[in-house]
């Protein structure tokens, strides 16, 4: 008859062989989740250093646009945290006026030229190639917001233009239908490389009333700084198959 003792005997060499087993185990999802820790550490990296880029071509292309509107004596702002080229009120429209005032119409007529002449290094165009001189961009232009802004006075004596949101829709449209007309090749500008399904025109309008002031104060100098054009500029970042060696093709 067996003994309980001879039964057992091979107990330790089998706990031994389970912990081994039980640490290699261990070991190999470590391994895995080290591997997939760097992978996606690279992928973070890629990233953002796409955004990175993408803020420098924005800011750029920010620089060339008001470099061309100083050149001709039109007083324009950049916000570079933003994104934003800003024409202020006094030189386009009368305080509570939707029409810009002859000043305003010469300062977009300089406007849609210098848009003319910057954006085909940055964007995609409907018929036209990328010029031979511009550099090999990474990155485009995904958008052009028009945006209008008003102070915080209430509208009044005007039956077509209700409130400041009227107002600043009224502005921002009046200046996308003023540029579109001095340069109608703006229109042409898209979002995507022709005959792209997500191929739409680059340029569009919003009015945001006095909802986004750029100065909190309550004084006249405050408010003349809240009555104001804003070109917001978006950037797309590459798709994921892109890199620095393939710029936007047409």
């Amino acid at each position: 008859m067996t003994s309980e003792t001879e039964v057992d005997a091979w107990a330790p060499e089998r706990r031994e062989s389970y912990y081994a087993s039980i640490t290699d185990m261990l070991i190999g999802l470590l391994f895995l989740f080290i591997i997939m820790l760097m992978y996606f550490a690279l992928q973070l990296r890629t990233t953002t250093e796409d955004l990175v880029t993408a803020e420098e071509t924005r800011n750029e292309l920010l620089e060339k646009v008001a470099g061309y509107l100083r050149s001709r004596d039109v007083r324009a702002e950049i916000d570079l945290s933003a994104g934003v080229l800003r024409l202020p009120d006094e030189i386009l429209f009368e305080k509570g006026r939707d029409e810009p005032k002859a000043e305003g119409e010469a300062a977009l007529r300089i406007l849609a030229e210098a848009m003319t002449v910057k954006l085909p290094c940055y964007a995609y165009q409907l018929s036209s190639p990328r010029p031979a001189e511009c550099s090999s961009y990474p990155h485009h232009v995904e958008a052009i917001f028009i945006e209008g802004h008003t102070d915080s006075d209430p509208i009044e004596g005007n039956a077509r233009i209700r409130d400041n949101w009227d107002l600043s829709a009224a502005r921002a449209s009046n200046t996308f239908r003023l540029i579109s007309r001095y340069q109608p090749g703006l229109l042409a500008f898209l979002t995507e490389p022709a005959g792209s399904e997500e191929a739409r025109p680059l340029l569009s309008v919003a009015g945001y009333g006095d909802q986004r002031p750029v100065d909190r104060g309550s004084g006249e100098d405050a408010k003349s700084r809240n009555r104001r054009i804003d070109i917001r500029f978006v950037m797309a970042a590459p798709k994921a198959s892109a890199t620095a060696a393939d710029p936007p093709t047409q």
